[in-house]
């Protein structure tokens, strides 16, 4: 499973005081959620919405380039009672892979009174200043909430916040936490006090005030306020670090078939504020469903940092016993850097858990193929598609479905393009009544198909928590496919100077019927001309698999759009954009560099980092390091890792392929001289459209 990081979901209303009061419910209809364009949006990805776990709105990107984001949400006043919530969102993409985002927190608190006491802060010193070494000596900050006679009462909810502003009074991302406490017998004298983790202190790296005021909710009555209380946070001399990946909880949850026998990996990823010697301390802490932390589900591990770690991290395995007594709940994981390097805490990465589920859902059914075994012509164009019947024992209103659906010719592991369909949604109570379920898949996605198989799956995430997948179930497919083609172009390279001894280029991937011939064009208008031929129009013959490839330079920086049609039907044709820059500039002895990024992920095509060095180093050789958890590979050594030598000419460059839709972060340096180092990302994906008639 390849790693991607999503931002999270954003709340506007939230961000001039923290909370979301009854004047904004009323004048926006309800809570608005916002998903901004995230860095890896790809023409086919399925969003889903999630509001306190529950399945609230989905939406299909065609094309992100022309999507009108934000994509905006109303949560229903009715759904947010007075209370901390929690949003996200899941990105499932054309290749049928899942990945979250970080969980956003809401606070709904209708008539903010004001009128209960602020809480304290007993571990700031006199000047009410919260330093790393309290911090660390208290394993965070404490907040004291006092008693209060009248709204404190036995069995009473009192919900804490904690976040911290900027310098210009902006919360800081990740800093927002929440803790709900029933307020006890021993509660009602001295009050309660809540620990806020050291993670949730440590993201500013100078001075930030935190922010801390609580609510108390009676039984069927409003909530009461407190006033807020403020305490500067002095993290001057530290670090703050991002979080950790959980690369099998990438969808957002670890489910049995994720917990091996030997536990979950934790990656630590690599950091220049790291130091070769250094101690790292990886935390991890499971939670059951009520948010109580579990005790058995704690654990740590200090790991001493190489040279290799500085620069691309390590992973560490949490056991097995620290995950199974979780059962349904939620884990987080941060970690902590000791001198000599810089010291610090993590941002906290949060995973839900599901070690209870660890039996297959039936598969799925096929009604058009009960008969033969097939879904022919015929059967499509009666339902206007196909039918997949979802049955699973005990199914309950409220269950969240999610089904998927994809074709492919001789093996599932190469999926057809344009095959692929998902589609989330919240089971009726009439649904749950007949214990079944039908979703409809588009004739859309199953004519490309042609001859060939249809793979159908479904995962549900269950109303009583927990999450659980099905068996997949196979047909055979028989409809007829009209002649296609598809054209998906790298972007990025910077222009060609014939001076420098490297010819940066894009690629041009195609993929249409098995033997073609097909005419590419480019603008006459351009500096852009097809490698080797040098010209701007040439014909390339597809492959037996269907696929063609051909590279791109250009004299000039600005965009490009190629052109394609078959030879012997000029109505089956396509375009793709891709554009030429200007050189990065770099630091030091690397002058500068570029690269191309977007290539299709079939284990051939290319992505490109190019370098141009100080004519005057005496560097020998450059450096390429592709960043794990990643597939792809140098196409020179075969590995993450590749040299170039650059002591004639003082450029360089490498090739990139890789066969998942991923990104790639890389660095790139001068290790044998030179300190200077540039980092950037490779994007790897699927064909992002298909044109044809």
């Amino acid at each position: 499973m390849n790693y991607t990081v999503l931002p999270g979901p954003d709340l506007p209303q939230m961000s001039n005081d923290g909370y979301i009061n009854s004047t904004e419910l009323l004048n926006d209809g309800g809570v608005i959620v916002e998903i901004n364009a995230y860095p890896t949006a790809k023409p086919g990805d399925y969003i889903n919405l999630y509001w306190d776990g529950r399945f609230s709105a989905s939406q299909y990107i065609d094309d992100p380039d022309q999507f009108s984001w934000p994509w905006t949400v109303i949560i229903a006043a009715g759904e947010a009672p007075d209370g901390p919530h929690q949003a996200y969102y899941t990105v499932t993409d054309v290749a049928q892979n899942p990945s979250a985002s970080p969980i956003s927190p809401a606070v709904v608190d209708r008539n903010h009174t004001e009128g209960l006491p602020p809480p304290r802060f007993p571990d700031a010193n006199v000047n009410n200043v919260i330093t790393y070494n309290s911090v660390i000596a208290n394993s965070g900050t404490h907040i004291h909430v006092p008693f209060t006679s009248g709204i404190f009462a036995i069995g009473n909810t009192a919900y804490v916040y904690w976040r911290e502003l900027d310098s210009y009074g902006n919360t800081v991302p990740g800093s927002e936490v929440n803790f709900t406490h029933i307020i006890e017998s021993k509660d009602m004298s001295n009050g309660f006090e809540v620990l806020v983790p050291a993670p949730y202190i440590t993201l500013i790296q100078t001075f930030a005030t935190a922010q801390a005021w609580y609510s108390i909710v009676p039984p069927d009555d409003e909530a009461q306020s407190s006033q807020n209380a403020t305490v500067t946070v002095d993290m001057t001399g530290t670090a703050s670090y991002p979080a950790p990946y959980i690369p099998a909880g990438n969808d957002g949850w670890i489910d049995c078939s994720e917990i091996m026998a030997d536990g979950i990996e934790v990656t630590v990823p690599g950091n220049s504020q790291f130091v070769a010697g250094g101690l790292v301390t990886v935390f991890w802490q499971g939670f059951d469903a009520s948010g109580a932390s579990l005790p058995d589900a704690g654990f740590q591990l200090s790991h001493t940092l190489s040279a290799n770690d500085v620069l691309q991290g390590f992973s560490i395995t949490v056991p097995t016993e620290f995950i199974l007594p979780i059962g349904i709940g939620y884990a987080d994981a941060w970690y902590q850097a000791s001198a000599p390097s810089v010291p610090g805490f993590s941002a906290v990465k949060t995973v839900e858990v599901d070690s209870e589920h660890c039996t297959l859902l039936p598969a799925p059914v096929f009604p058009d193929a009960l008969d033969d075994g097939v879904i022919d012509s015929a059967e499509v164009e009666a339902d206007s598609g196909t039918t997949m019947t979802i049955s699973y024992p005990d199914m309950r209103a409220g269950d969240i479905v999610t089904a998927f659906w994809f074709g492919y010719n001789s093996s599932p592991a190469s999926p057809l393009p344009d095959t692929s369909w998902t589609q989330t949604r919240t089971l009726t109570s009439q649904e749950a009544q007949a214990q079944q379920a039908l979703f409809h898949i588009a004739t859309a996605f199953i004519t490309p198909i042609g001859n060939g198989y249809a793979q159908g799956r479904y995962q549900v995430m269950f109303e009583n928590g927990g999450i659980a997948s099905s068996a997949s179930q196979t047909a055979a497919v028989n409809v007829h496919e009209a002649q296609q083609l598809q054209m998906s172009c790298s972007t990025g390279a910077p222009w060609f100077d014939p001076t420098v001894y490297v010819r940066p280029m894009n690629q041009v991937t195609l993929s249409g019927p098995p033997g073609a011939d097909v005419i590419l064009s480019l603008p006459d208008s351009s500096d852009a001309f097809f490698y080797p031929d040098g010209t701007n129009v040439t014909t390339l013959r597809l492959d037996e698999t269907g696929r063609g490839a051909i590279q791109v330079y250009c004299f000039s920086t600005g965009g490009i759009t190629v052109y394609a049609w078959m030879l012997t039907n000029p109505a089956v044709n396509a375009t793709a954009n891709m554009a030429f820059t200007e050189w990065l500039n770099g630091n030091g002895e690397l002058k500068q560099y570029g690269f191309s990024t977007g290539a299709i992920a079939d284990g051939k095509s290319l992505c490109s980092v190019y370098l141009k060095t100080d004519p005057s180093t005496q560097a020998q050789q450059a450096r390429l390091v592709l960043q794990d958890p990643t597939s792809a590979r140098i196409i020179t050594s075969g590995t993450q890792q590749a040299w170039v030598d650059i002591s004639l000419y003082h450029a360089g460059s490498f090739d990139v392929i890789d066969s998942a839709p991923e990104v790639v972060n890389f660095t790139l340096s001068l290790p044998d001289y030179s300190s200077a180092y540039a980092v950037g990302s490779l994007t790897f994906s699927l064909f992002s459209a298909l044109q044809h008639l």
